[in-house]
């Protein structure tokens, strides 16, 4: 997302220089007299478009804490349909009395900024789009729309496709034991299924942007 971003911003400032008429700004109401280079325009709308990043991912966190032992449920569900399916009747565990908790923390985490990323990228748009003509604008904006888009379709191969036959596999390491021979049995913890979970997520996720980089490098 970091590179995505960066390269999409990198492309559309070559073009502010070039701009004549006087930009608008979302908090400013009227052009306050700013030209298209003014320092002061640039960093209040840098500022505001960063202050409703933080607050939306803030009220996200807030509300996927609420809901985050379902979230989580959500999330686990794919090794839960494996053990059904092998018929095993497992659990998971949690070794350190904080873990549950920072665990349910960092799914919230993890969610808002999930959901919270077309918002995101949204604000990044409205801090871009003044100083760019109109072609350009029409230019930039499939970028801006297919990349949550991509992000999304990365997580959801990873989610319905990836994990199932990844779980899969490595649940069939288990032995059952006997003649003499300890049983190996998986005892998945909490903290360490969801960080497996989230760097999937988001490796494949970031992996589905890289049509949207080398389109905008082509053309820089």
């Amino acid at each position: 997302i970091t590179a995505v971003v960066v390269a999409s911003y990198a492309q559309v400032m070559r073009f502010v220089p070039r701009v004549n008429a006087p930009p608008s700004c979302p908090v400013l109401n009227s052009t306050w007299m700013l030209g298209p280079k003014s320092s002061l325009f640039h960093q209040v709308c840098r500022r505001s478009a960063s202050l409703w990043s933080v607050v939306a991912i803030v009220v996200l966190f807030m509300v996927c804490f609420y809901f985050s032992h379902h979230i989580y449920q959500f999330l686990v569900q794919p090794l839960a349909d494996v053990f059904h399916e092998t018929g095993r009747d497992r659990r998971m565990i949690y070794t350190a009395l904080h873990e549950a908790f920072f665990t349910y923390v960092k799914v919230s985490f993890f969610a808002a900024m999930f959901i919270g990323f077309p918002f995101v990228a949204c604000q990044i748009w409205l801090f871009v789009a003044p100083g760019l003509y109109k072609h350009e604008k029409a230019t930039f904006l499939p970028f801006l729309v297919a990349t949550p888009v991509l992000f999304f379709a990365g997580g959801a191969l990873v989610y319905y496709y990836v994990l199932p036959v990844a779980w899969e596999f490595f649940i069939g390491f288990e032995t059952g034991g006997g003649n003499g021979e300890l049983a190996i049995q998986l005892e998945a913890k909490v903290n360490e299924y969801l960080s497996l979970v989230m760097r999937l997520i988001f490796a494949f996720g970031i992996s589905f942007e890289l049509p949207v980089v080398l389109t905008l490098l082509g053309r820089a």
